[in-house]
Order: C-alpha cells, then structure tokens, then sequence
C-alpha cells in the first residue's frame, strides 16, 4: 500500500462528523470505529456513503465517461466551440495568482487536465491535493499525472473531508453547476480555506456575448449545465472578481477567504 504523506493525514477529518481519522492498516478510523477504507492508495472518504440523486447520476456517468473525456474536449471544444482548452487551461491557472509553496486542493479535477499547470505554478514541493466523487476520474488522474505527486481522495464536494482553514488555495473548474447541493458545496470551499487565502471555481456558462444559433443549442443538448444559473457568492469571500473564460463559454470566481 502506498503511504499517505504525514501533512495530509493531519488535515484528514470524518467527513460526516469532522473528528480526527486515524490510520490503521489499509484505513481511516473514527473514534467510535467507523473505517475508511485506502484502496490503491486512494481514501474512500465519500459522504454520504451512498451518492443519490444529481451526485449519484453524474458519478455513474463521470465514471463511465472518464477515458473518453480528451476525445470530448477536442470535438467539444475545438471542433464545435472554437476553443484550444490547453491554452485556455494555462491562462486559467495564471488567473488565480498562486505562488510557489502554496498547499493547494483541487476540487473535482477530472482526468486531471489542470494539475500539470498547477504544480508547475506552486513548485515540485507544493502539498497538493485533489478529490473527485469518481473513481474513473481519479484513475485516469493516477495514469496521467502521478509522477506529479498528488495525493487523491475520494470524496464529496459537499462534504470536504478536511479541518477548517487547511489549505492555502482551493481550485474548481466545470462541474458544480450538477453538484446536488452546489451552494453547500461552495460554503465547503470557502470553510476549508486559511484566512487570505485563495478560493476559485468556475464553470459552463454563455457570457452575453455568445451568439445564439445551432452552436448554442447543441452544446445545452451535449451539456445541460449551460442552462444552470451562476452560484450566489458565498460569504466569508472577500472581493471575489469574475472573469469571463473559453471564448464566453465559462465562467471564473477568484475571490480571498476573509
């Protein structure tokens, strides 16, 4: 079994409960016995244990989709929208004005198609985590990216399994719009950030510029997160600024914790 770091494993709470998980052969244990289970070197900190509506829909199909998904981006986003993602990816990450050393998490990184851009923004020696809800995604982030050194978890965006103010920097892109519960999701972000730290997400979305016609309309039959409404900001977010991203197909919220 691969080792989890010693940073990471302090950082580590039930995410039900919030007590401290200790570890014990292959898993994570509550004071009251409640296990964890580390497989692949992956913890399975998913609560609830069972994902239902929204989250257990798109975890079914996040799994399934996941090796798929660089043939998507291509068709989707550089055939049909007009939009090169790995140029589109790089300005992203420059946005959020990370720095080398910051403890970052990831939050729903896919097949991991940002993190070569992120460690390379906060350095080889960066304490760097990501969690997803599925498990295909966190296999294709293993196979592309493990000699980056992230540590993987398994686990709920609405439910971060981590102590208040662990980290120094929190990222998300494309996904929250389908969260089941996006806005608690969101307070789970701002909660686990430190105090002047960085809090970013962003997602689909039409600016007013993009121009209706057949484009438009297969990319909210391919997507149906087009139609969602953008998140109210969350409090304990101290001059978040938006910025509109992929051609007018997204959206970016970089904002400090207060």
């Amino acid at each position: 079994m691969i080792p989890l770091p010693s940073w990471l494993l302090e950082l580590i709470r039930c995410p039900q409960t919030g007590e401290r998980l200790v570890m014990q052969g292959s898993a994570l244990l509550r004071p009251d016995g409640k296990s964890y289970p580390i497989l692949d070197g992956i913890p399975r900190l998913v609560y609830p244990p069972a994902a239902v509506g929204d989250d257990a829909r798109w975890q079914r199909f996040y799994d399934w989709f996941a090796p798929f998904y660089d043939f998507n981006e291509r068709v989707l986003g550089g055939i049909l929208a007009g939009v090169n993602m790995r140029q589109e990816r790089t300005c992203i990450i420059e946005i959020l004005g990370l720095r080398r050393g910051m403890r970052i998490l990831e939050v729903s990184p896919g097949p991991g198609v940002y993190q070569s851009d992120i460690r390379a923004s906060v350095g080889n020696d960066a304490e760097y985590a990501a969690i997803d809800l599925s498990m295909g995604m966190l296999t294709q982030c293993q196979k592309r990216n493990r000699h980056l050194n992230i540590a993987l978890l398994q686990a709920n965006g609405s439910n971060l399994p981590f102590a208040d103010e662990s980290f120094e920097a929190l990222f998300h892109f494309g996904g929250v719009n389908l969260f089941g519960e996006p806005e608690r999701a969101l307070k789970e972000f701002v909660r686990v950030v430190r105090k002047g730290g960085i809090v970013s997400w962003g997602d689909e979305g039409f600016s007013s510029s993009f121009p209706d016609g057949w484009k438009k309309r297969v990319l909210i039959r391919m997507n149906p997160g087009y139609l969602k409404q953008r998140l109210p900001i969350p409090q304990g977010l101290l001059n978040p600024q938006i910025t509109e991203v992929c051609n007018g197909l997204g959206y970016l919220v970089v904002g400090n914790r207060q």
